[in-house]
């Protein structure tokens, strides 16, 4: 589910989902038309009930964050995550977002994601 926001997009997972379901996501909000102007993503993944996501995804998702950084710029992603496996993921993301013009941080509340995105 997206929600764009006035200078961003709030993004919800939940249910199952897959790395593929993931990228297709990043696929469609990077070639959306309010891409270019938002500031911040928040990925919330609190309602996730299962998940086949793999090291590997992690790494397509930087790897493609990064070239889409150099036309867009600035963004900050929060990621929202509170099931041990789903956390060690985003670490990995995280740690391949280093020196990234897109800064990554990871939450256990929604609450505390957004006070780092305003």
């Amino acid at each position: 589910m997206y929600t764009w926001e006035e200078t961003g997009l709030y993004r919800k997972f939940y249910g199952e989902i897959s790395g593929d379901d993931i990228l297709e996501s990043n696929f469609e909000v990077q070639g959306h038309e309010k891409f270019s102007t938002i500031k911040y993503i928040i990925n919330d993944f609190l309602d996730v009930t299962e998940y086949s996501i793999k090291m590997s995804h992690t790494k397509a998702y930087a790897t493609s964050d990064d070239i889409i950084s150099k036309e867009k710029g600035a963004l900050n992603i929060a990621i929202v995550v509170n099931k041990p496996g789903l956390i060690e993921l985003a670490k990995n993301y995280q740690k391949q977002m280093v020196d990234n013009m897109f800064k990554c941080e990871i939450f256990s509340t929604l609450e505390d994601a957004r006070s780092w995105v305003s």
